[in-house]
């Protein structure tokens, strides 16, 4: 109980995607199975809950400390993971009143008024939707049909005065594209011929390269992209982020990630080593910080 605890806390004080652990991941810390863990949780019920009551899933059963729950019961983490317990392929959206099934009554409750806030302050996950109503329901935005981005509109084209023209059709001004020289009037009105020759086009100015956009963008873009190319878990290795941002020099981007980090932004995480052998190039990309390699970066929502 005392090595439980001990790894408990210390989730805590990482945070982010680090605590709480699922039941899995606290064993998997603690080098024990699933069920020899939860058996020994029971011991300090007072002080440690487990997130579902009956029959708790390792895979999605959260392990708390009981001062927690209403920090919990607001979390994106807890959201996520009943969305995903209670979705079905053929019924992928989630009635309010089933996501908190399953959960302690008191985790319950707390999770229920939650839910209502966040609709209320239009408050939710980046990867969650929401159709509010007398029901509202639930549902990942990957399981969403979503509209293809409209291409921008072709702007009209504007006369020297200011004033807006519709673009010639095809075919029209082809007098001034092809050489002809342009037709002027007197002060009568009537035309008459330029004596000047062909006009040559003004060179179009040379096209300024585009800034680089912010490391926290460029960050927050590559993360996205390489959490959800790997299953959506919120966790994704240093080393393929670096190998994302090549450009960015090992000093700089280390620096940069230590401001998201200050920011609550991003957490980083060790790796226990035992379901995942680490390469070379994985442990080189690491930041060795208190005697622990940090390896996995996972995005916070507790800022």
């Amino acid at each position: 109980m005392p090595k439980l605890l001990g790894v408990l806390e210390s989730q805590k004080q990482l945070g982010g995607a680090s605590y709480p652990p699922t039941l899995e991941r606290l064993a998997e810390l603690t080098g024990d199975k699933p069920a020899v863990t939860s058996k020994a949780l029971k011991e300090a019920k007072a002080r440690v809950l487990l997130s579902r009551e009956k029959k708790p899933a390792p895979g999605t059963t959260l392990v708390l400390f009981a001062e927690d729950v209403e920090v919990v019961a607001q979390s994106d983490r807890l959201l996520e993971l009943q969305l995903q317990s209670a979705r079905k392929p053929d019924a992928p959206a989630v009635d309010l009143a089933q996501l908190p099934k399953g959960l302690l009554p008191a985790l319950s409750r707390a999770f229920k008024a939650a839910l209502e806030r966040r609709i209320a302050d239009r408050r939710l996950p980046r990867t969650i939707g929401v159709v509010p109503g007398k029901k509202p329901l639930f549902f990942f935005l990957d399981d969403a049909v979503l509209p293809a981005a409209a291409a921008p509109a072709r702007p009209a084209a504007t006369a020297t005065d200011g004033a807006a023209r519709p673009t010639a059709p095809n075919g029209a001004g082809k007098a001034a594209s092809d050489g002809a020289r342009p037709t002027a009037t007197d002060g009568a009105g009537k035309a008459t011929s330029s004596s000047a020759g062909p006009t040559t086009p003004a060179a179009a100015p040379a096209a300024s390269p585009s800034p680089t956009p912010p490391f926290a963008a460029r960050f927050d873009a590559a993360f996205t992209a390489l959490d959800q190319a790997s299953g959506s878990h919120n966790y994704v290795t240093l080393r393929t982020l670096r190998d994302a941002l090549p450009d960015v020099p090992r000093d700089t981007f280390d620096a940069e990630l230590t401001a998201l980090r200050r920011q609550r932004r991003y957490s980083l995480d060790p790796s226990d080593g035992r379901h995942h052998q680490m390469a070379d190039a994985e442990r080189e990309a690491g930041i060795m910080e208190a005697g622990n390699l940090l390896v996995y970066v996972a995005r916070r929502h507790d800022a």
